[in-house]
């Protein structure tokens, strides 16, 4: 695993953490903050899975590639404390 990659994706995500800045008054998402960047949020997703892709002989059984798939198409919806657990399974994965 390339160290220099994991440690700028793991930078980028801490930036992005940062983002999670929007709430709403009402209802049920009233309890969270969401981000207001959701492109970026995109963007780095796509690039962690691509890394995860690139350098996993048998990726698609790694519980991590599963995991990160999961959010594809969903990363607009999720809120800060969900992103934080992301952070952490990374974390682990590239510690």
């Amino acid at each position: 695993m390339n160290v220099q990659v994991t440690h700028e994706l793991l930078q980028e995500a801490y930036e992005l953490e940062k983002t999670f800045t929007l709430s709403y008054r009402f209802g049920i998402y009233k309890d969270s903050l969401y981000s207001t960047t959701y492109d970026e949020l995109t963007k780095w997703l796509r690039k962690t899975i691509s890394y995860v892709k690139n350098h996993h002989m048998e990726y698609e059984s790694l519980s991590l590639y599963q995991y990160l798939n999961s959010f594809r198409g969903k990363l607009g919806n999720i809120d800060q404390h969900e992103f934080k657990k992301i952070l952490s399974v990374l974390e682990q994965y590239f510690l």
